[in-house]
């Protein structure tokens, strides 16, 4: 991944095909393409499928760490915690009722 890397800041090209033989599990080429694509760090040549050529949104600034997803944008990540309650906590009484 790191030589793809390299060569897409490069040369402004790079060869989908070692990627592929790499991740060697069709689903996650799929999916390595899909966010590459999505971002806009790659576009697929037009006239061969297994050459990347770089994208318009791909910079320096891009490591290998994100560039293989490991680190999200804060606006992505989750908030931390249960986003329901508790199964054993206790519902306060919604009605102002009397007992």
């Amino acid at each position: 991944m790191d030589a793809f890397l390299r060569e897409l800041h490069a040369f402004g090209a790079g060869d989908l095909n070692a990627v592929f033989a790499t991740l060697n599990e069709a689903g996650l080429c799929r999916e390595a393409l899909a966010y590459w694509t999505g971002r806009g760090w790659i576009t697929v040549a037009p006239h061969s499928p297994l050459l990347a050529l770089r994208g318009e949104e791909l910079h320096r600034g891009i490591g290998l760490q994100e560039f293989c997803g490991a680190l999200r944008p804060p606006s992505l990540v989750e908030p931390s915690g249960p986003a329901t309650p508790a199964p054993d906590a206790k519902e306060e009484p919604t009605s102002h009722e009397n007992p």
